[in-house]
């Protein structure tokens, strides 16, 4: 379940585990720092920081680009921006994993067992291109984690009911995936002669597949296009970002 704050949504299942995974709100601002925008999104990230107890942390952070690179973040790495990566997993309890959006999906995963994190940006590209599935076989080679031991958190992102996409979209996917995927994670309405894709809920079948138990997987019922979030597809270019956090507590 995801509850709410008064700036933030965060995972009730990874804090009581010791894990800190949230989504901000449009009211903390914007977060990215390739997003135009009034406000100072380094500032505001270190005020969620401050928020959540976290200012001892070091940020990792990176422009996205829809890509299904993940980027392992070490007791080597001395790095904190990147370019191009779309994913972070560490086993380091003194960084903070930073990812960005304004209608994609952020996946959070923790490995139970083995004590490891991991966030991914997954917005339709990301989907496409398998990027969950890249995470956590990012994690499986780096830190011997199991599926069976995986805690999952998907969202908030853009909800089916509001994400409506082209027969060519449709088409893209349909040509890739199987058969029974496609039927479960897109709607078409007769009335609009539209389809509308469901991101949440075809990650939350590709989880199942790669064995991570249905009870270990935790959905959001938010979407971004209500007014308390940051949307590309409602605010346009203007839009800010949201971020998506997780760290060891």
């Amino acid at each position: 379940m995801y509850k709410e704050e008064k700036d933030y949504y965060y995972v009730d299942k990874f804090r009581k585990h010791g894990i800190t995974a949230v989504y901000t709100k449009k009211s903390l601002g914007n977060m990215s720092n390739y997003c135009k925008s009034e406000d100072n999104p380094r500032e505001n990230r270190m005020k969620l920081l401050e928020m959540l107890e976290l200012t001892d942390r070091t940020e990792i952070e990176s422009h996205q680009t829809h890509s299904n690179n993940i980027k392992i973040i070490n007791e080597h790495v001395t790095r904190h921006s990147y370019h191009g990566i779309d994913g972070f997993v560490t086993n380091r309890k003194d960084v903070a994993l930073f990812t960005f959006y304004a209608d994609c999906l952020p996946v959070f995963i923790y490995d139970m067992e083995n004590e490891a994190v991991g966030v991914a940006h997954s917005g339709w590209p990301g989907t496409y291109k398998e990027i969950q599935k890249r995470l956590l076989e990012t994690m499986t080679k780096q830190y011997g984690t199991s599926p069976k031991n995986v805690l999952l958190a998907l969202g908030i992102g853009i909800g089916v009911s509001d994400y409506e996409v082209g027969q060519e979209f449709y088409e893209r996917f349909a040509e890739k995936f199987d058969r029974e995927l496609i039927e479960n994670s897109f709607i078409y309405s007769k009335n609009k002669s539209k389809y509308y894709f469901d991101n949440i809920g075809f990650n939350k079948i590709i989880a199942l597949r790669m064995g991570i138990s249905d009870k270990n997987i935790i959905t959001a019922s938010e979407s971004t296009m209500e007014e308390k979030f940051h949307s590309h597809r409602r605010e346009g270019a203007s839009a800010g970002r949201a971020t998506a956090l997780i760290a060891f507590k």
